[in-house]
């Protein structure tokens, strides 16, 4: 079965050899062809299915050769799938071939997208079977990679963003260095929610709220395992963060609010584009104006160099051409991410996080810099925890954000017997293994068409709706009756479950689960059913750090020159990280590092 999810991408190899089955062939091409197509001119349109939903592109040849290839229509990714697209585009004509690999970090798209050229092709009577037997075009990186630098930062996701940025800001030169062919890492691919106390928002709805109020939750919700420390710096920085963000970065936000699970209160703040791809394609702008920062992907880091017991140096490999090269410098900033996609790694710390087990993280995570850190002496604490997300794709191990519905209070969670087994807004840890005791190890999350259209993710999630409503993992119907018959879910309990529930409602309290939300009553259809169950999420282990991002060695000491932040790091989340505070602790601890590695270098 295929294990593709929303925040997941393969990293392949040749797509040359695929065919037209991804794409579906568009308007008819004009122009002008002769039989071997070797010197046809005219303009067709492909269609491919990508990551998220079906893409338009427009092909313009002339006299043989590819001279535009314009992108029509798509919901990809922004800074991913879009960027994928524009690498494969300037490989495609300057190489006038489709022989290329798949671009690092969006394979999906990549195939479809080649998929959708052939297609085109073989309208204006190009043949594509044979530009797929050209001469191989390989990525070439617009950036190379300096011998020598200030600071080098290994991993281009949000931590390393904010790392590199606010390096260079202190007037130091900044590597950043990512090993995918995309950047953003699993913070593009995040719902990008930040848990910020003392926000603009709740100062507006006079919601009372502050740092400590976070750093308890936070402790509670990692069953006091996390460094109270640690957590007081993610609690006091998260306003200055996501301020920094705002105005270093220029993200957008919308003017609403949500309350994950743990949380006592409404605090965490959602990008514009309900996607953390808001930050990681504004970061992106912003680190390409600093002329301080090369950034660099398809740049794998194998080795830290160290001398005299110092980090002064980055080995690393060109995942395309295979090149090997070292960079000395004077810091460096490990934000790699954890290890989610490794389920080596994860069984070896954890056995029961093995291969059943799918993932919402991207390909990318896979503990490299763990590794790297461990070689040099680095600390790891808290390895075998290992969180999973509760509303997940059976299926594929896609993190459903329609299931964003529970967070706003719009629904509630039955089992294969349609009984609430679990109150709807507990920690992820409490909800998934809860989850796991139910038939099927399934859930099933009900509301109707008020709750959803109260939220708007259906629409702010299309792409996603229509994929889960075509393979059925969601169910739309109008009686309570008919998507329980649609879903496999016993009607009757249902029935029970929601009379009960709407009563709980009426008199403002639930006496199964002491739901600690706004209770709103599922009343008229049209009813929704999902299903649901874990799927790895987050790695709370990693390595050591202190209150300066410093890494930490076995004998309790800095190592000189290192810096880390981000899921990277372990001993903050304790056993269980609360949603939301992913974003505040890359954000305040990125930042931390940057700073600290610049005044080490100086």
């Amino acid at each position: 079965m295929s294990q593709f999810s929303r925040r997941q991408f393969l990293m392949g190899g040749s797509i040359a050899a695929i065919g037209t089955t991804l794409a579906l062939t568009g308007c008819a091409p004009s122009g002008k062809k002769d039989a071997k197509g070797s010197s046809a001119t005219g303009i067709a349109v492909g269609s491919g299915m990508g990551k998220h939903g079906s893409f338009t592109i427009e092909v313009s040849a002339k006299e043989g050769k590819i001279d535009r290839i314009s992108v029509l229509d798509s919901r990809e990714t922004p800074g991913m799938g879009d960027v994928a697209m524009e690498k494969l585009t300037k490989q495609i004509i300057d190489g006038q071939t489709l022989n290329v690999d798949a671009v690092s970090g969006a394979t999906l798209t990549s195939m479809a997208f080649v998929g959708a050229v052939a297609s085109a092709l073989d309208e204006i009577g190009m043949k594509s079977d044979e530009w797929k037997k050209r001469d191989k075009a390989d990525y070439v990186s617009e950036s190379s990679v300096p011998a020598q630098a200030d600071v080098v930062v290994i991993g281009a996701g949000g931590a390393g963003f904010a790392a590199a940025i606010t390096a260079a800001n202190e007037g130091r030169t900044v590597v950043l260095m990512e090993k995918m062919g995309v950047l953003g890492g699993d913070t593009a691919l995040s719902g990008g929610e930040m848990a910020v106390p003392g926000n603009w928002i709740q100062a507006k709805e006079g919601i009372s709220d502050s740092p400590d109020a976070l750093a308890a939750d936070m402790l509670k919700g990692g069953d006091n395992l996390g460094d109270p420390e640690l957590v007081q710096i993610v609690a006091e920085g998260a306003l200055e963060s996501s301020q920094w963000l705002t105005f270093e970065g220029g993200v957008s936000w919308k003017h609403d609010l949500m309350q994950f699970g743990g949380h006592h209160t409404k605090r965490s703040l959602i990008p514009l584009t309900h996607s953390g791809s808001e930050m990681t394609t504004k970061l992106t702008r912003r680190a390409r104006e600093i002329d301080a920062i090369t950034l660099v992907d398809c740049m794998r880091a194998t080795e830290l160099v160290k001398k005299d017991g110092a980090v002064v140096g980055v080995k690393a490999t060109n995942t395309v051409t295979g090149e090997q090269v070292s960079v000395s410098c004077k810091a460096v900033v490990m934000t790699t991410g954890g290890f989610g996609s490794n389920v080596e790694m994860r069984t070896k710390y954890n056995p029961a996080m093995n291969e059943k087990f799918l993932s919402t993280d991207s390909v990318g995570v896979t503990g490299d810099g763990i590794e790297m850190g461990e070689k040099v002496g680095a600390n790891l604490l808290d390895m075998e925890h290992i969180q999973t997300y509760p509303v997940c794709d059976p299926g594929t191990g896609a993190l459903l954000y329609v299931g964003d519905v529970r967070l706003e209070y719009q629904a509630i969670m039955v089992n294969k017997e349609g009984e609430r087994f679990v109150e709807e807004l507990e920690r992820r840890d409490v909800i998934s293994n809860a989850i796991l005791k139910q038939t099927g190890e399934q859930g099933y999350l009900l509301f109707n068409q008020k709750g959803a259209d109260a939220t708007g993710l259906l629409e702010t999630h299309a792409d996603e709706y229509e994929n889960i409503l075509s393979r059925k993992v969601i169910v739309k119907a109008d009686t309570l009756e008919e998507v329980c018959d649609g879903m496999g879910v016993d009607a009757e309990g249902a029935k029970k479950t929601l009379e009960k529930w709407n009563a709980y409602c009426k008199d403002g309290k639930d006496a199964d689960f002491n739901y600690r939300g706004k209770m709103n009553p599922i009343e008229d259809g049209p009813f929704y059913l999902m299903a649901c169950k874990p799927a790895v999420h987050y790695t709370m282990g990693g390595l050591q750090i202190d209150t300066e991002a410093r890494v930490i060695d076995t004998d309790g000491s800095a190592i000189p020159g290192l810096y880390a932040a981000g899921e990277v790091t372990g001993h903050i989340m304790g056993t269980n990280r609360l949603g939301s505070c992913s974003m505040t602790d890359i954000f305040t601890f990125g930042r931390i590092a940057g700073r600290n590695a610049a005044q080490h270098s100086a």
